[in-house]
C-alpha cells in the first residue's frame, strides 16, 4: 500500500531528473493493427530494461514488444487493462475521467507532456500471470502515441478512454456569387 502511494511521487521525480529530451522524428510504420515506433523510450517500467531506454517499440501478434539491442520486454495485449496517451490526458482535465484515471497509470502522462511538446506519451497498465498490477511510460516522437494506441487496442488491450477522431474541419460556406461591376 505504501509502494502504490509513493509510486507517482517517484515517477514525478524521476522524470524531472531524467529530463525527458525531445526526439528525432523516425519513421512510423502502422499496417492493420501491427505498429512499429523507432526512437521510442522506455522512461520507466518493463522489467529487465534500464530506466531511459531508446529502443523501438513494436505491436503485433497481440503482444506489445520493446527492443533495445538484444534486450527485449513483451507484455500480452490482453493483459493491458489501460492504454492512454498524452492527448488523453489533456482532453480528460477536469472530466469525470480526469477525476477518475488522475495523471495516467502513475501520473505520467500528463505530467510528462507538461514539459516537452515535440514527443507523445505512452502510458499502460498491466496485470502479470500472477496477478500483479504494473505499469509502463513511455515517450515517442510526436504524432505516434494515437495509432500505436488504436494498434494496441486492435490486439486486444483495453482502456477507458477511447480514441476520438480527429477534428473535422467545419463545411465552407459557397461563396457569394455577385455580379461584377
Amino acid at each position: 500500500m505504501i509502494l502504490r502511494r509513493a509510486l507517482p511521487i517517484l515517477l514525478a521525480a524521476g522524470a524531472v531528473l531524467i529530463g525527458v529530451g525531445p526526439l528525432a522524428s523516425p519513421s512510423f510504420a502502422q499496417d492493420q493493427g501491427t505498429s512499429t515506433v523507432p526512437g521510442t523510450k522506455q522512461v520507466i517500467g518493463l522489467a529487465g530494461m534500464k530506466h531511459n531506454a531508446t529502443g523501438t517499440l513494436t505491436i503485433a501478434n497481440g503482444n506489445l514488444e520493446f527492443t533495445k539491442g538484444k534486450k527485449k520486454a513483451d507484455v500480452p495485449a490482453t493483459s493491458i487493462t489501460e492504454v492512454l496517451t498524452g492527448a488523453d490526458t489533456q482532453r480528460t482535465i477536469g472530466g469525470t475521467i480526469g477525476t477518475l484515471t488522475m495523471f495516467a497509470p502513475y501520473g505520467s502522462g500528463r505530467f510528462l507532456s507538461l514539459f516537452r511538446t515535440k514527443i507523445d506519451t505512452f502510458s499502460i497498465t498491466y496485470v502479470d500471470t500472477a496477478g500483479g498490477v504494473h505499469g509502463a511510460v513511455f515517450s515517442m516522437p510526436e504524432g505516434t502515441a494515437t495509432p500505436a494506441k488504436i494498434a494496441l487496442l486492435a490486439q486486444g488491450a483495453k482502456t477507458s478512454v477511447p480514441v476520438e477522431p480527429g477534428p473535422t474541419p467545419p463545411p465552407s460556406a459557397p461563396k457569394p456569387q455577385g455580379r461584377k461591376p
